[in-house]
């Protein structure tokens, strides 16, 4: 306290409690305003021209007793509501001052603004909820390492799926318990730059995501990693894998049941052709039927439409083409089992059928090629 006989170091007292960074508020005994420094009049939006003289339940209302309280309770934290509807949580401090007789003459109360703590303090709490969240019902596993190599934490339900207690690799060297999987990841998450890999440990598959954790300085003190155990993923993966496979394979051996090369004759071939033909059965039917021709030395092959009742222009094109093909090779196609509405097609198309060779039915395809081999040989 001042010298009361010292009017200046008053004066600078009252300065300094003006211009001090905490609120300083005090009452009188009926708890009217008699002091309101300037941070009370920033923190609370009411200048000190208005506060001074008001009771200060009406200034600062407060569910309960809590100004009547607070010189009994001690420090106090309260959220007041400012008439611009501004919510402000204040941690209060008092010292009261009593008159010779005993009564008190006047509170003097000391607050602080910690809006920006409970702030914090919430979004930690929430932070760690999430964390713990995460760890305790995902399948995953939560470490820390530094520099050394050293696992400061070592926390998850993914503990559980391969056999280990939480924490159990505090305090051991990261570094030195996987060195067969390489420190190229450690090394650059350390320099900086976020990791994200696969590994195969303990029975089990990882993915892993590391991040570089920076301290105040900006250095960066610790690596923060994120381990998903995705064995289950995996192991789906691979059996859909092998499934997409066999339907492959079974699509292979229907692809080659459909569309069969049989030698009814020597130096005969048939291809009983059945549904519609896209490109790509086109081009594994001509390549099939070549092959057969120059390895049987077939004279002729006769394409057996029954099994087709209509075509459009794609599929009456790859048609055309294979009776050229086979041409090429020396060999003579017979086009036999044509429906109506399929030779309306062609018609109707304008394709070009000069030199296409075409009889009612295999039997009379058949014949066709008996005969002209039969006549070849005289």
């Amino acid at each position: 306290m001042a010298n009361p006989s010292d009017p200046a170091a008053e004066a600078r007292e009252a300065r300094l409690l003006r211009g001090a960074p905490f609120i300083a508020v005090e009452l009188d005994a009926r708890r009217k305003v008699t002091v309101w420094n300037g941070a009370a009049a920033r923190v609370f939006a009411v200048p000190a021209a208005e506060a001074l003289g008001a009771a200060i339940e009406e200034l600062l209302p407060t569910e309960g007793e809590f100004w009547a309280g607070l010189a009994e309770d001690g420090p106090r934290t309260v959220t007041h509501t400012r008439k611009d509807g501004v919510e402000v949580t204040c941690e209060w401090t008092c010292q009261i001052e009593h008159d010779a007789e005993g009564r008190i003459a006047s509170v003097a109360c000391y607050g602080q603004d910690i809006r920006d703590r409970v702030a914090r303090d919430t979004t930690l709490r929430l932070e760690g909820a999430m964390l713990r969240a995460i760890i305790e019902n995902m399948n995953i596993i939560v470490w820390t390492m530094r520099h050394d190599g050293l696992c400061t934490y070592h926390r998850g339900k993914g503990l559980e799926s391969i056999g280990m207690p939480q924490h159990a690799l505090v305090g051991q060297n990261i570094r030195e318990l996987y060195k067969n999987l390489g420190p190229e990841p450690l090394d650059a998450a350390l320099a900086g730059a976020l990791q994200h890999t696969a590994t195969e440990v303990h029975g089990a598959s990882f993915e892993n995501w590391m991040i570089p954790v920076r301290g105040d300085d900006g250095t960066i003190e610790l690596l923060v990693a994120l381990s998903l155990n995705v064995t289950e993923q995996r192991e789906g993966e691979k059996a859909l894998r092998e499934k997409l496979l066999q339907i492959e394979q079974q699509q292979q051996v229907i692809r080659q049941l459909s569309t069969p090369i049989i030698e009814v004759w020597d130096r005969v071939l048939t291809v009983p052709i059945i549904g519609m033909i896209d490109s790509g059965r086109a081009t594994e039917l001509m390549d099939n039927l070549l092959q057969a021709v120059a390895k049987t030395r077939a004279r002729f092959a006769i394409l057996d439409l029954t099994g087709v009742e209509e075509v459009d222009t794609g599929t009456a094109g790859h048609l055309l083409g294979l009776v050229r093909a086979v041409r090429l090779l020396g060999s003579e196609s017979v086009v036999t089992g044509i429906h109506p509405n399929i030779a309306q097609t062609i018609v109707d198309l304008g394709l070009e059928t000069t030199g296409l060779t075409v009889r009612a039915t295999l039997r009379e395809a058949l014949a066709h090629c008996i005969r002209a081999m039969a006549g070849a040989r005289k």
